[in-house]
């Protein structure tokens, strides 16, 4: 039993790691949601002019200039149509289940991070010399915020700067697009019919603070059911399962009504078990990340078997090798 005497099923201790920035992580670290995320968010012309089935999963380690360690929560590179292929264009997503005034501040830091990362490379790729015709990519920052309330911070970042006469047009700007779940409602949160699991996180987070959370969660899920044989779907309603489990605040002796229901979908696995599957697929994507970044394409062969591995020490020893190899031919061999 846990603290209030709630019978929860087995592997309950590893229950509380999955908290609310666990929850994003892992669910928007899956491609085919982050597209389906992408498709309501980002403009129509924009969206048109963008390769989402190219997307890929950036590392989101970024350093500064005085090598300062930076995370930001989900970096997306997405192919830009009918441009050469030196630029992309770059998502940072940045989760916020709290009223965090200085969002766009910091989402600020992780563009220009972002853009210096791009120019060096191409300062790498062209022997120190940057072609007068190089461009920076585009970047868009996006907030996702869900809490008890709306989200009130600057979504604009000359806002935060001191006002002074006619300085206005000389101060930066970033305007960031809001994704407030507390803003809207449960009816108006999107869905993509190509995407089951996608209106099923967004209202993970929007509900999980509120005391209907158990009704609201389990009805969704009822739903869901004749879906229940695809594998992404099943993956997210267990991190559903063990996101209520442990972040929920309202859920009290609830937990067997939507274990039952969650039952009826897939079998729940251990949290560490969740976890680690997630951490695996990461790591691969990061290699994935290094070698297109380096190499531009990646064979079909490489890229399935590379997502195929679940040794966690060995795909941190391919990440090492995908920054050193000088050709796909020397990673390979290390693949082997």
């Amino acid at each position: 039993m846990d603290e209030q005497g709630t019978n929860l099923p087995e592997h309950s201790t590893e229950l509380r790691k999955l908290d609310h920035n666990g929850f994003f992580t892992n669910t928007f670290q899956m491609k085919r949601l982050a597209k389906g995320f992408l498709r309501i968010v980002l403009p129509g012309k924009l969206r048109e002019r963008l390769d989402l089935d190219g997307l890929t999963i950036e590392p989101p380690h970024l350093t500064d200039s005085v090598f300062k360690n930076r995370y930001a929560d989900k970096i997306y590179r997405v192919p830009i149509r009918g441009t050469e292929h030196y630029v992309d264009f770059f998502v940072i997503l940045e989760h916020k289940s709290f009223n965090d005034l200085w969002a766009i501040f910091q989402l600020w830091i992780y563009v220009t991070l972002v853009c210096q990362r791009e120019y060096q490379g191409a300062e790498e790729a062209g022997g120190g010399y940057v072609p007068a015709d190089y461009r920076l990519p585009p970047v868009i920052a996006i907030i996702l915020h869900h809490g008890e309330s709306r989200f009130t911070g600057k979504t604009e970042l000359s806002e935060l700067f001191l006002e002074l006469p006619e300085i206005e047009k000389y101060l930066p700007k970033l305007q960031a697009v809001l994704f407030d779940l507390s803003a809207i409602s449960d009816d108006d949160v999107p869905e993509d019919p190509e995407v089951p699991e996608l209106k099923l996180v967004l209202m993970a987070l929007k509900i999980v603070f509120r005391k209907d959370a158990n009704t609201t969660i389990t009805a969704i899920l009822e739903g869901l059911e004749s879906a229940s044989a695809d594998p992404l779907l099943q993956d997210t309603v267990r991190m559903v399962w063990y996101y209520f489990a442990t972040s929920a605040r309202h859920m009290e002796h609830d937990y067997n009504v939507l274990y039952d229901t969650v039952k009826n979908i897939v079998e729940v696995e251990p949290m560490s078990t969740m976890l680690e599957r997630a951490a695996t697929n990461a790591k691969a994507e990061m290699v994935l990340a290094a070698l297109r970044r380096k190499f531009k394409q990646v064979p079909q062969e490489i890229e399935d078997t590379v997502l195929a591995m679940s040794d966690s020490i060995a795909l941190k020893s391919l990440l090492e090798h995908a920054i050193d190899s000088n050709t796909l031919e020397e990673f390979a061999t290390a693949l082997k």
